[in-house]
């Protein structure tokens, strides 16, 4: 069920449904409820979200409004406990002039939590996982803790953070700037600025089209970076592993150094564009749009 709904113009719920169904594992009772509301958003506009638990999801469509669907779900020990805490677990949604705001609440807890009660799986799971349907012009903001970050086809620009989980994102326009710290990042058919970070996991971002000025950087300590770069790219180059290899699938002009774990350069003589990969344990890969892997 969504929390309150505070509006800052008139609006038109035009979609609200509530399914509850239980679905008890083993020694445990699961609650699940699943609400779903469309508000008007004209292309342009603003979504934020900020949660704590769970997945968010963000696709394009061609209507000038939100479709929010919002599934909440509780484990307890028992369906008196999950229903107590379902009460409590909530979206806040805030409607406003271009711009809706969302933000996960959670029960407070009071209980004390022992060595016996972790072990044997007695501690409350809470989780809130969003999937939303925007115009495709929508600028995004969106932050979760533990939970994965997907968008795919809009154009407005993105920024995304996560701690526990992967990034992906796919067939976008416009600046993306994402990061996470125990998760892979994957961005497909980017087209624009990327920003791209993460401490335990692997980076693959293929960027099909670079405007001039604009950038790429890829930062991971833990694992593998590829970029995958438009054919025609002009291009500073900054490529550097500690524990690994640097490989490059475009003529580089030297312009730094040049050894197998650093590669300092211009890709087509160079440009305002500049790429910047940085990985500690892992390898760096570039190669070009269409081009297969090499094994």
């Amino acid at each position: 069920m969504f929390g309150p709904v505070r509006i800052a113009s008139a609006f038109t719920a035009a979609l609200c449904l509530g399914v509850i169904g239980w679905a008890p594992p083993a020694g445990a009772a699961e609650l699940r409820e699943v609400t779903e509301r469309v508000f008007p958003l004209p292309p342009g506009g603003e979504l934020d979200i900020s949660s704590q638990n769970g997945r968010i999801t963000v696709e394009a469509w061609d209507r000038p409004e939100a479709r929010i669907q919002i599934t909440r779900t509780v484990r307890a020990n028992s369906e008196k406990r999950a229903a107590e805490l379902m009460k409590e677990l909530r979206a806040d949604v805030t409607v406003g002039d271009g711009r809706i705001e969302i933000e996960s609440r959670y029960p407070k807890r009071a209980e004390s939590v022992g060595i016996w009660d972790v072990l044997g799986q007695r501690v409350s799971s809470l989780n809130i996982h969003y999937y939303v349907q925007v115009p495709a012009q929508t600028r995004l903001d969106l932050g979760t803790s533990n939970g994965e970050i997907q968008v795919r086809g809009t154009s407005g620009g993105l920024v995304g953070r996560t701690v526990n989980g992967n990034v992906d994102v796919s067939s976008t326009t416009g600046r993306v700037e994402v990061s996470t710290t125990n998760g892979n990042i994957r961005l497909v058919g980017i087209r624009g600025a990327a920003r791209a970070g993460t401490t335990n996991g692997a980076i693959v971002a293929e960027v099909r089209n670079l405007d001039p000025g604009a950038g790429v950087v890829l930062s991971t300590t833990n694992g593998d970076v590829t970029a995958i770069l438009p054919v025609d790219l002009k291009a500073q180059l900054d490529a550097a592993t500690t524990n690994g290899r640097v490989t490059i699938g475009f003529p580089v002009e030297m312009v730094g150094r040049i050894s197998s774990k650093i590669v300092q350069g211009k890709i087509g003589g160079g440009g305002p564009a500049a790429v910047n990969l940085t990985t500690t344990n892992g390898n760096i890969v570039v190669r070009r749009v269409g081009e297969s892997r090499r094994n």
